[in-house]
């Protein structure tokens, strides 16, 4: 099965979301290359951490995940990202995501990304807000020039501007974002606030490599906007939630993980929608899956 697998590249932060009961791994491509590895995908996660204690930790906490980190070096100059998280009683998070941190300080070794084999590359702005990490993003893109690429917009804060994401999406070949997402993105973009549909084909048509959109609904479950195809409302499954951390990362990977292995993307996202669900159902980003939904992911 291994000589198999689709692998994707994910690129950007990897941290340690600090809640009121206590500090867990996360970081949204680290998240993703993490429910991507269970849903039966190889995962090289590009990032930094500090050379510190929570930089071996979250080293661990790759190895234990089976992601790769062998493009995730210790950097002796900045500390291990961390990220205070509140949650409001309906478990939706708020964020203050702490600045200066080794992945602000992502590097690129093109010599050994080349041998890499990638079937898609995943990536969002935070990441892109210095400098070095996004002249490293940059570089990536240009090393696997036809690699699909899974852009989530994953807006956060003030780490983000119109420029940097017009960027992102001339390359981008699946486009997700969430519902309020749409609504900074259709004004701060197109200068209008648009309904999803309208947002997607508008999207489609400015930047001809956007093949999907994908507009997460939380409990509603998504929208899914195909060039050549239609628009398409797929059901939510209603859940208990316990906490909406990394469930949309699981959407994400388990839509790929099905879309990389030739699945129609409506099937796919019914997919992602169950298991962003099951995952909004727990607590923690990457939470043990049900075997129920281990058997249905690996299909």
């Amino acid at each position: 099965m291994n000589a198999t697998r689709k692998s994707i590249l994910a690129f950007g932060e990897i941290l340690w979301d600090v809640f009121p009961d206590g500090a867990h791994i996360g970081g949204a491509p680290f998240n993703l290359a993490a429910h991507a590895v269970r849903c039966g995908l190889t995962a090289q996660l590009l990032s930094r951490v500090g050379a510190d204690d929570l930089g071996s930790r979250a080293l661990a906490e790759a190895q234990r995940l089976g992601v790769g980190a062998d493009f995730v070096p210790a950097d002796a100059q900045h500390p291990t990202g961390t990220v205070t998280v509140q949650l409001s009683p309906e478990g939706q998070p708020t964020y203050t995501i702490h600045t200066g941190v080794a992945w602000d300080f992502i590097t690129a070794d093109a010599a050994k990304l080349q041998a890499l084999p990638v079937d898609a590359i995943c990536f969002g702005t935070l990441a892109q807000r210095s400098a070095t990490s996004r002249a490293s993003l940059r570089c990536v893109l240009e090393i696997f020039p036809s690699a699909p690429v899974f852009f989530d917009v994953n807006l956060r804060q003030q780490f983000y501007s119109r420029e940097l994401i017009a960027e992102g999406l001339q390359r981008t070949t699946i486009l997700k974002l969430n519902e309020s997402e749409v609504e900074v993105l259709s004004e701060l973009l197109l200068g209008t606030r648009l309904a999803e549909e309208t947002f997607a084909r508008k999207i489609q048509e400015q930047y001809p490599g956007v093949q999907i959109v994908l507009v997460t609904r939380g409990a509603h479950g998504c929208l899914l906007v195909e060039r050549a195809g239609l628009a398409t409302a797929m059901p939510g499954r209603p859940v208990k939630v316990a906490d909406a951390v990394g469930a949309g990362d699981a959407f994400s990977a388990a839509f790929l993980a099905f879309w990389l292995r030739g699945h129609p993307p409506v099937e796919a996202a019914q997919v992602a929608n169950e298991l962003g669900a099951f995952v909004a159902s727990r607590r923690g980003a990457v939470p043990d899956y049900a075997p129920e939904i281990q058997r249905r992911l690996l299909l």
